[in-house]
């Protein structure tokens, strides 16, 4: 389905011409410059085209899909990985945000690929450092928030300290990857006169506050999680009601036999002491009384960390929280290793992928539904860790095979494929009102063209500006959001303009001498303008 390009993918896509050493002399390149980089390869070739982006975030997510894969195999058989790569790929949000030009997919793709390696480093070779970091670092500079990554990173390797060979490669990984920032770092200089300037611009406004009346805003601390069935869609939600079913079935099945054990021995007290004195041998199921000193402080620093986690969660700033949580993770992991629980190092890296990005986003003020693909794949792989765990405890044998997880999995596979076939009109009528709006830009750009054969010379404002410099291939200027003697610079919320706005909208044109304004605002009467075409609810303004 062809929805056309929104304001983001136009921004990647005049930067990708500027990379391309096409410019027309709009862009911005504030924005992370890898996905930009990739799309101005083809470019290059000649094909310059929303399609092409279009192309490069599909190959790039379908990349990110085979390593998920890949990734889970360390953990899980091919058929529970198959699984789990069936549910990432066709989350509902996920197929929401694929394809439309966006990088968010791509940056999660990435992640997966620097995680596998990183894996493999440990696992296997730590000659992996050499992928695992630079991955890293082209996934930061698809997307500047996905630099959180270190937390999860730097806790495995700390956890697997005794298991790494050689320590030198993890240097050499991270040498490897400075070195991939060097030429971006040169053209930050270039372009800013600043190396740093885009990352501390990112910084500065992933802490920066926001009026309520800004479109994204929204401090719900919950938001996520009061949306996340939605985002996991049917089949999410079912592998969640068959682990809680498969959880009572078994907890109820095993008190049975406890009770049917405990009376068969006809001495109850003699089998609560061999139990206590079982769980005596177990890390965390030492009594109090026999738990030496510094596992005593370890079990209060973890409780005390938790309580400060949740009460101080939202209430400050986000990597605060996050190293909290850094902390908390290897604490846990240290007072639970003697139970020997096979993966747990790996479940860890996972978890901890989630919740950084879990942190982060649910803290950030300006929220959106797409920003949960960087929790999509770890919410795959701990669905099917819970369903590979009940399946593993109940099990229902045909030949001496148990073929629970194998039939869930059948089940599971058309439930997705039905789902997935019955949710993609609703992707399609969801955003059949930008689809207009592209469609009315093109036609307005097209009779532009003709209209006024010289407009690259001319100041040219409009709404959606990023959407008509692309059509134009000129630069077009911002046109601010002024109401109520405010002004905007973004999209803004539950406001309805009046003609008494239209004084500060002239002013802006003709403070900056605009000889054009390409508007969506209903309502405006601007003195020192006529309209001179409308295509549906978008206005050419041309200067009186």
């Amino acid at each position: 389905m062809d929805l056309g390009p929104l304001s983001d993918t136009c921004d990647f896509l005049s930067n990708a011409l500027v990379f391309a050493g096409q410019g027309m002399g709009y862009s911005d390149l504030v924005r992370p410059p890898f996905f930009s980089f990739i799309t101005s390869l083809f470019f290059r070739l000649g094909y310059v085209s929303t399609a092409t982006i279009f192309v490069v975030d599909g190959l790039i997510f379908v990349l990110g899909v085979i390593g998920f894969f890949l990734f889970l195999k360390l953990r899980f058989n091919d058929i529970e990985s198959f699984l789990g790569g069936l549910l990432y790929a066709t989350f509902p949000i996920v197929l929401a945000v694929l394809g439309v030009g966006f990088s968010d997919l791509a940056g999660v793709s990435f992640i997966i690929w620097a995680f596998y390696f990183l894996a493999l480093a440990v696992k296997k070779d730590s000659k992996f450092f050499y992928l695992a970091f630079p991955l890293a670092i082209v996934a930061f500079l698809t997307r500047y928030n996905l630099a959180l990554i270190i937390f999860p990173i730097f806790l495995y390797i700390l956890i697997n300290k005794d298991e790494i060979k050689k320590f030198k490669n993890i240097f050499g990984g991270i040498f490897a990857s400075f070195l991939l920032l060097l030429p971006v770092f040169a053209f930050f200089y270039e372009t800013f006169g600043n190396v740093l300037y885009p990352f501390i611009s990112f910084f500065v406004t992933s802490s920066t506050s926001f009026l309520p009346e800004y479109a994204p805003y929204d401090p719900n601390l919950f938001y996520f999680v009061d949306k996340f069935l939605i985002f996991i869609g049917t089949a999410g939600i079912l592998i969640i009601l068959i682990i809680a079913l498969g959880m009572v079935i078994y907890g109820v099945l095993k008190i049975k036999k406890n009770s049917r054990d405990e009376k068969n021995s006809g001495d109850r007290k003699n089998s609560r002491d061999r139990k206590e004195k079982s769980r005596s041998k177990k890390g965390l199921f030492y009594r109090w009384d026999v738990l030496d000193t510094v596992t005593r402080i370890k079990l209060i620093t973890l409780a005390v960390l938790v309580a400060v986690f949740v009460g101080t969660f939202g209430q400050t700033f986000y990597l605060v929280s996050e190293a909290i949580f850094f902390y908390l993770g290897y604490l846990f992991y240290d007072l639970t290793k003697n139970l020997k629980i096979k993966n747990m190092d790996l479940n860890l890296l996972v978890l901890a992928w989630f919740m950084t990005f879990f942190i982060f986003h649910s803290i950030y003020v300006i929220k959106d539904n797409r920003y949960f693909v960087t929790m999509a794949p770890g919410v795959a792989y701990l669905l099917i860790l819970g369903l590979s765990g009940i399946s593993n405890s109940l099990k229902f044998k045909i030949k001496n095979r148990n073929i629970t997880f194998p039939v869930l999995a059948v089940i599971l596979t058309f439930t997705i494929l039905l789902s997935t076939v019955s949710y993609l009109p609703l992707v399609y009528q969801a955003n059949y009102d930008t689809k207009v709006t592209n469609e009315n830009i093109d036609s307005a750009s097209q009779w532009f063209i003709n209209y006024d054969p010289g407009y690259k010379t001319k100041v040219i404002y409009a709404d959606l500006y990023p959407n008509f410099a692309w059509s134009l291939k000129t630069n077009v200027k911002m046109m601010p959001i002024f109401k109520d003697n405010k002004t905007y610079s973004g999209g803004v919320k539950n406001l309805t303009f009046t003609p008494r706005d239209s004084v500060a909208y002239n002013r802006e044109l003709e403070d900056n001498n605009a000889d054009y304004y390409f508007s969506f605002r209903s309502g405006l009467n601007l003195t020192s303008y006529r309209a001179v075409n409308q295509f549906g609810n978008l206005i050419i303004y041309q200067k009186v």
